[in-house]
């Protein structure tokens, strides 16, 4: 329930396609992790630290389309979210 939840939300905020999209290329979402951990870290910390929708839309329009597709496998790929835990990405 929580995961179709989250889903929903990142769906209203990345838009369905990006989500689609995002969830069919999760290798990309890895080797972000692995090459990018800085810049996914300050993605994940500027998009965490806003409070409404509407600054969520914009955040998310203006991520570089990598770091969103890391932010969302992070989130919903089973896979990308065990990486995150064995990585200690622990602020996510």
């Amino acid at each position: 329930m929580l995961h179709r939840q989250l889903r929903n939300a990142l769906e209203e905020i990345f838009g369905v396609s990006f989500v689609s999209e995002a969830l069919a290329n999760a290798p990309i979402a890895q080797i972000v992790l692995y090459e990018r951990r800085e810049d996914f870290k300050k993605a994940v910390l500027g998009f965490q630290r806003i409070n409404f929708r509407d600054e969520h839309t914009a955040y998310a329009a203006a991520m570089e389309r990598e770091l969103g597709i890391a932010l969302i496998c992070a989130l919903l790929d089973n896979d990308t979210r065990e990486l995150v835990s064995e990585l200690g990405l622990n602020y996510l």
